[in-house]
C-alpha cells in the first residue's frame, strides 16, 4: 500500500471512530428520551471538548453520511448554540445490536 493510501485509510478510520463517539455523546449530553442535543450544549461539554479536534467538522461529515441532521449550513459557537443536532437512528444505544442465542435464533437486546 502506498503512503498516500495509508494516510487516507488512517484519516477514514479516525473519522469513523469520531462519528461512533459522536453518536454516544449525543445520547449522553442530550435528551435521554430522544437522540438530540443543542449544538452549544454538545460543544460546551468537557468530555466532548477533550475528544474532538473539530466538532463542527465531525458533525458536517456525519450529516453528509446521513447519521445526523440539523437545520443550518454551518455550525458556529455562539451563533448556532440553539441549533438541534438529531441522530437519524433513534433506537437507544445498544438496542439495535442483534445477538444470536445458542439455538441459532436471533434476538434484539
Amino acid at each position: 500500500m502506498s503512503n498516500s493510501a495509508s494516510i487516507v485509510n488512517e484519516v477514514e478510520e479516525r473519522l469513523n471512530n469520531e462519528i461512533e463517539q459522536l453518536k454516544k455523546d449525543i445520547w449522553r449530553v442530550g435528551d435521554p428520551e430522544k437522540p438530540q442535543v443543542a449544538f452549544g450544549e454538545l460543544f460546551d461539554d468537557e468530555q466532548t471538548q477533550q475528544h474532538y479536534e473539530g466538532l463542527a467538522a465531525t458533525l458536517k461529515a456525519a450529516k453528509k453520511r446521513g447519521i445526523v441532521t440539523y437545520k443550518s449550513p454551518i455550525l458556529l459557537k455562539g451563533a448556532h448554540d440553539k441549533v438541534m443536532v438529531n441522530l437519524v437512528d433513534t433506537s437507544p444505544q445498544g438496542e439495535s445490536e442483534t445477538t444470536t442465542s445458542n439455538d441459532g435464533a436471533s434476538s434484539k437486546e
